[in-house]
Order: C-alpha cells, then sequence, then structure tokens
C-alpha cells in the first residue's frame, strides 16, 4: 500500500486499490496478496487485469477494512509527502516486512558499471520524504552504510514537461548486498 496501493472516496464509497504488473507481479498478487485479503475480509477479492497498460489491480469497497488502514494513519486520496510507517508495525516487529513490501514496488538493486567492474547499489526514490528518511534511517540502524538525497525526476512528454521533488537513498557496495540478503531473504 505504501508503494501501489491507496484509499479512495468516491461518492460515499470507501475503495481499496492495489496496483501491480501482469508480467511481473501476478504471482506475487496470488501468493501473498489474495491470502491475506481473503483473511482480511472473509471472502475472495478478484484480480483485475488491464491489458491496455499490462497491469493487475485489486480495486474494491470495503468499509471495516477501508476505515482500518485509515485509523492506522494511510491517507486517504493522494499519498504525496504523507506517508510514514504506522508505529503498530514496529510494536509488532514487523518492520522488515514492511520494508520488503516496499522494496518491492519502489526499490531497486542496480548495477553499475565501472571499467571492467561492476559495482552493486540499493536504491530507492519516492516523493514521500518522511517514508524514504525513515527506511533509510532503519537501514542505517542495522548496518547498511549509504546516504540520503533530495532530486529532481523531469517527466517530459510531447505536450508537457513537469519537475517533480523526490527523495532517495542509495546503498552502494557488496557489504551492503550482503545486509539486503539478511533483510530480504
Amino acid at each position: 500500500m505504501l508503494g501501489d496501493g491507496c484509499l479512495s472516496l468516491c461518492r460515499n464509497k470507501r475503495y481499496v486499490a492495489i496496483t501491480g504488473s501482469s508480467m511481473h507481479d501476478l504471482p506475487f498478487f496470488k501468493e501473498i496478496i489474495s491470502p491475506i485479503l481473503r483473511k482480511l475480509r472473509g471472502k475472495e477479492t478478484n484480480i483485475k487485469f488491464n491489458k491496455n497498460c499490462n497491469a493487475i489491480e485489486y480495486n474494491f469497497t470495503d468499509y471495516n477494512l477501508f476505515n482500518f488502514m485509515a485509523l492506522l494513519g494511510f491517507p486517504i486520496g493522494k499519498k504525496g509527502n504523507k506517508l510514514f510507517i504506522p508505529k503498530v508495525f514496529y510494536e509488532k516487529n514487523l518492520i522488515e516486512d514492511i520494508i520488503q513490501g516496499f522494496f518491492a514496488t519502489d526499490g531497486s538493486i542496480v548495477l553499475t558499471k565501472n571499467g571492467n567492474k561492476y559495482y552493486p547499489r540499493l536504491e530507492a526514490h519516492v516523493i514521500s520524504k518522511d517514508l524514504v528518511y525513515e527506511i533509510y534511517n532503519y537501514l542505517i540502524h542495522l548496518g547498511f552504510k549509504g546516504h540520503f538525497y533530495q532530486c529532481k525526476r523531469t517527466i517530459d512528454t510531447r505536450s508537457w514537461k513537469k519537475v517533480f521533488q523526490q527523495y532517495r537513498f542509495q546503498f552502494n557496495g557488496k557489504q551492503n548486498l550482503i545486509h539486503q540478503d539478511l533483510l530480504f531473504a
């Protein structure tokens, strides 16, 4: 939900949506998200396919789940810079699960070639400063060594150009990948 999910109010209906790639995320939706939704909702939730953009999604109304997530602090409507990890996930020792989910949507492992050597980098770029800084600090606490940055992202189409403020962290080197294996195993 922190990455590719949202809560929306439309004509007094409370919608929960989770979006993914039909090319990459279908097993994750079927094996992980579907059982969680079945447990939370007490019924099956159908995956919808959008063939025009190779997307899959859960998009449904659920008053109780919507209100539960809103009470945790998940924003309704545009998430923007309002995201953070609710305290309950720290208290229940679920923070690593949250970070795994965050990396599934907004994180990446990059290999940069410099001469004949490849250098690995663990990174994430998002518009929510509080969320990415919170995750960065948690990873630093675990022993990762990296940096936090403010940056800009430009989307340039034929008809318009827009610059977005983004925040990112970057953890370079093999040692951080060893930590990554422990965290995301």
